[in-house]
């Protein structure tokens, strides 16, 4: 695996049919990274692909007074 693991907060548990699981692992083992890489790549996509979407849902279900700035 390439670099150093970062720790990722929250953590998210699914269920994935057997043959999606072995071409995620084939695909990670392919480009030497771990699933979990090749599935937080996966996501990144999908969010950035809908982010007009996500930014609407996001807006209409925020609380008041949030500014919806992310700390670190």
């Amino acid at each position: 695996m390439k670099g150093k693991s970062r720790k990722f907060e929250p953590r998210l548990t699914v269920s994935l049919t057997r043959s999606n699981y072995d071409t995620l692992n084939a695909l990670a083992e392919k480009d030497d990274v771990s699933v979990s890489w090749v599935v937080r790549r996966a996501i990144d996509e999908y969010l950035r692909k809908h982010r007009k979407e996500i930014g609407s849902a996001l807006a209409a279900a925020k609380p008041r007074g949030e500014s919806g700035a992310a700390s670190r």
